[in-house]
């Protein structure tokens, strides 16, 4: 050998040692055959994919061909995790969750938190890829190198919270010790808006995929917490980075409120800009009589008796377990809701009263369905009985605005697929079209299938773009703190389509970096230099913005490609009429996001390199991002 293969040689064995954060395997599991495997994946497949929605999108294109849909067996649940993962930075607990969905039949990517991700760190995986489906209803046990598929009869019917208990004391492993996510009787219904909720309170909930779980007959999946190590490659640098982030997020005051209240302030502020969805987009303004200083992120947490509820190696005052203090079902113990939750299961459906609302978010969550389109399926139905477009007769009794008992009727029905609630199962898109006329009118959706997070984004021009044009049925990108760090201004005229779409398409590609690294994005919340520098310590890579920033449009391309596979294009990115109308009062009247949503989504499509007519991207933009062999695959060349 000589001296110069010599180097060659020694520098391939560099490259094959395993980065730091890394298990260096996944498992995979096969539910019709009840078969359990691991298999390595090269430190190259790291760099390139890293975790997360990275990696489960490379598996999602190459394993899932377009004649297979959410439902079918050979459609991949992905559980994955990412290389921060069990390291001692703030939230790295984090799972992604990628499948193809129910909702949109499209590519799936959302997040939850917890425990799991860094149980499975160390256990010795870094991603589950569940496949088949099995003959009868089991759940997935792991502890250490002891993997088991058992027989989950009696889990059946159960709620999440039910579920968690139950295998805590069949397994004899409680606190952090086990991490358990599951499904209800929503998923177990195959209700297409069905989450993967675990570890009391963290949901991963985008579109449907706890009905893909169902439908494998996968009620469960439990990890103890593992013994195997989780090193860093640079500890010292590891440190410092994670000291900078926690910094950050306690200082700065773009991010400070989220550190000492989590999001309990979303509700004000949203409403003073019009955010805020009051009752299905059919109002801007609080209604009267109601005492909006109770909604004040200190008052939320007023009355209740709290508990930390802190996920893995996280230090912010976000998640808390409360008791209710008062009314019917005063003693129970719930999660307190994030924003989501006030919105979906409070202010969307025209219920008011905190202590109302906080109950029947944790009764969503235990039956395993997205707050979010709970919160527009609800809405919807309350407008068309007022208005006389469902009649009491199709729905069996009387329901009203802010009816909290009427809510979680329907909760019931549409878990369990009864009476009108069968047809309510099916989202709000299905369940409006099915019914037509002009109850049609009254629902929020995108033409994919999706609904949009807990916001009116008639006075946010920028999620809904982002919403109607992302290939994974919710937003792709999210308001950084400092977006100057990607090129794009600090502030914009929100109802100037032009500067709205530059914005969205300029930040596109940070939060599938950031989705991909295994840590919860409310811990994101600093620059983006310092979650680099987090993974450079962690992996033993250096990594910049450039790289950050290429990786994430990377992985939306990879995941746009899948969807056009699957004819989900150009035609579906439009809001349905009453998600894209005018409002007719508060902060965002007579904004009118339709007169320039065409020029928009031009200006989007020249921004992040995609063809306006077929949405796909453009052969140079596949080649300046590495992705020749997409390129051959999409254009033939």
């Amino acid at each position: 050998m000589t001296p110069t293969h010599a180097v060659q040689e020694a520098v391939r064995a560099v490259s094959r040692q395993l980065p730091g954060g890394y298990a260096g395997k996944l498992l995979r599991v096969d539910l019709t055959s009840g078969r359990s495997w691991s298999v390595e994946w090269s430190p190259e497949e790291m760099r390139t994919y890293i975790g997360g929605v990275g990696l489960g999108a490379k598996i999602l294109y190459e394993e899932v061909p377009p004649d297979v849909g959410w439902d079918h067996p050979d459609n991949r649940l992905v559980l994955a995790t990412g290389p921060l993962a069990g390291l001692p930075v703030w939230g790295t607990g984090g799972l992604t969750v990628v499948t193809r969905g129910a909702l949109t039949n499209g590519a799936t990517s959302t997040q939850a938190n917890g425990f799991f991700g860094a149980n499975l760190k160390f256990s010795g995986y870094d991603a589950i890829v569940i496949q088949g489906q099995a003959p009868r209803w089991v759940y997935l046990s792991i502890n250490d190198d002891t993997v088991e598929l058992r027989n989950a009869a009696s889990l059946v019917g159960k709620d999440t919270w039910e579920t968690q208990d139950a295998l805590s004391a069949e397994l004899g492993v409680s606190g952090h010790q086990l991490s358990v996510y599951s499904i209800g009787p929503a998923g177990e219904n195959l209700v297409r808006f069905a989450a993967i909720q675990g570890d009391y309170g963290h949901v991963a909930s985008k579109n449907g995929c706890g009905a893909v779980m169902g439908k494998k007959k996968l009620k469960a999946v439990a990890i103890v917490r593992g013994t195997k190590a989780v090193t860093a490659a640079d500890p010292r640098g590891l440190f410092q980075a994670a000291d900078d982030i926690a910094h950050d997020l306690k200082t700065n005051p773009l991010a400070k409120s989220l550190y000492e209240y989590g999001t309990l302030p979303g509700v004000v502020n949203l409403s003073k800009l019009g955010v805020l969805p009051i009752k299905n987009y059919t109002t801007n303004v609080v209604p009267e009589g109601v005492d909006f200083s109770r909604w004040e992120a200190p008052k939320l947490r007023q009355g209740f008796d709290h508990r930390g509820h802190q996920c893995n190696a996280c230090g912010m005052h976000h998640c808390h377990i409360q008791v209710i203090p008062s009314g019917p079902h005063k003693g129970e113990r719930v999660d307190e809701p994030e924003y989501e939750g006030w919105s979906g299961a409070g202010w969307t459906i025209g219920l008011t009263d905190p202590v109302a609302v906080s109950w029947l978010n944790t009764r969503i969550d235990r039956a395993c369905v997205d707050v979010n389109e709970f919160g527009w399926v609800v809405g919807w139905v309350m407008e068309c009985v007022e208005k006389g477009y469902i009649t009491k007769e199709q729905l069996g009794f009387e329901l009203k605005w802010g009816d909290a008992d009427g809510a979680y009727r329907l909760l019931r029905m549409i878990t369990h697929r009864q009476g009108f609630g069968d047809l309510l199962a099916e989202g709000v898109k299905r369940a409006a079209e099915k019914l037509g006329g002009p109850a049609r009118e009254c629902a929020v959706y995108t033409l994919k299938g999706a609904t949009p997070r807990g916001h009116d984004h008639r006075g946010r021009w920028d999620e809904m773009l982002d919403t109607c044009t992302a290939s994974t049925g919710t937003l792709e990108t999210g308001n950084p703190v400092f977006p100057q760090e990607m090129g794009q201004p600090a502030r914009i005229n929100i109802f100037d389509g032009d500067q709205v779409a530059k914005l969205v398409a300029g930040l596109l590609g940070r939060r599938h970096f950031e989705d991909s690294l295994g840590i919860c994005i409310f811990t994101t919340r600093t620059t983006i230099q310092n979650i680099c520098q987090a993974l450079s310590a962690a992996a033993g890579w250096p990594y910049a913005l450039e790289e950050a920033v290429r990786f994430g449009r990377r992985t939306a391309a990879i995941l746009r490609a899948f969807n056009l596979r699957c004819g989900i294009g150009p035609d579906f990115e439009y809001p349905s009429p009453r998600y894209g109308s005018t409002p007719i009062d508060g902060p965002a009247k007579d904004q009118a996001v339709m007169k320039q949503w065409e020029r928009m989504r031009e200006l989007w499509y020249e921004g992040v390199g995609y063809d306006p007519k077929t949405g796909k991207p453009l052969p140079e933009t596949l080649t300046q991002l590495g992705l020749d062999w997409l390129r051959r695959d999409l254009w033939g060349k």
